[in-house]
C-alpha cells in the first residue's frame, strides 16, 4: 500500500474514532431540571377512641376502629350462650354481660388523663336496660369513668338487662332481634 493511502486511512480512522468520542460524550451528558415544593402542614392536637375485643368477651365486629358491633347472639333465661356471654337470672329478668375494651389516645395535648361518658343513640327496646360499667345507659350522656390514662386497652363490661314479663307487659316478645347503638364520648381532662 502506497504511504499517502495509509495516511488517508490513518487520517479517516482518527476521525472517525473523534467523532465517536464526541457522540459518546454527548450522550452522557445528561440535561436537567430543577423545581422546589413548598410543604404546608398543621400539628393538630386532640383525640382517637378505638374500640377492641376483650380477650374474654366476644369478639366485636370491625373490631380495631372506632364504630364496632358487639353481637350477644341469642339469649335466653335458659339455654346455651354465646362464648364469653355470661348470664345472671333474676325474679323477673335475666342479664347477659360481656367486656369489650376502649383504647384512646392523644396527640399534641398537655392532658394526662380523659373523662368517658355514655349515652343511647334512642331510648332502649322495651323490656330492655342496659348498663357500662354498672351505669344504667340512658339518652343522656353520663359518666362512665372520671379519670383515665392515656394509651392502654381498658376493659368495660356491657349488660344486657331483659325483662321476662310476658311480652305486652312490659317484656321483649320472644324471637325479636334488639338493636341498640352507644355513643361515647372521650373529653381531655
Amino acid at each position: 500500500m502506497k504511504t499517502s493511502t495509509m495516511r488517508t486511512i490513518r487520517f479517516a480512522m482518527l476521525l472517525a474514532l473523534a467523532a465517536a468520542g464526541a457522540a459518546l460524550a454527548s450522550a452522557q451528558s445528561h440535561p436537567s431540571a430543577s423545581g422546589s415544593l413548598t410543604v404546608l402542614l398543621q400539628n393538630g392536637s386532640g383525640l382517637q377512641m378505638v374500640l377492641y375485643s376483650d380477650p374474654s368477651g366476644v369478639t366485636l365486629g370491625n373490631a380495631g376502629t372506632s364504630a364496632a358491633s358487639l353481637g350477644f347472639g341469642t339469649v335466653g333465661a335458659y339455654g346455651s350462650l354465646a362464648t364469653n356471654v355470661t348470664r345472671t337470672n333474676g325474679a323477673s329478668s335475666f342479664t347477659v354481660s360481656t367486656p369489650f375494651d376502649i383504647n384512646v389516645q392523644a396527640n399534641g395535648l398537655t392532658s394526662t388523663s380523659y373523662t368517658l361518658s355514655a349515652s343511647l343513640a334512642s331510648a332502649a327496646p322495651t323490656g330492655v336496660t342496659l348498663q357500662l360499667d354498672s351505669v344504667t345507659l340512658t339518652t343522656t350522656s353520663q359518666t362512665i369513668q372520671a379519670s383515665q390514662g392515656y394509651g392502654s386497652n381498658i376493659s368495660h363490661t356491657l349488660s344486657a338487662i331483659v325483662s321476662t314479663a310476658a311480652s305486652g307487659s312490659g317484656g321483649p316478645t320472644t324471637g325479636t332481634q334488639l338493636t341498640s347503638t352507644i355513643d361515647f364520648v372521650a373529653t381531655a381532662n
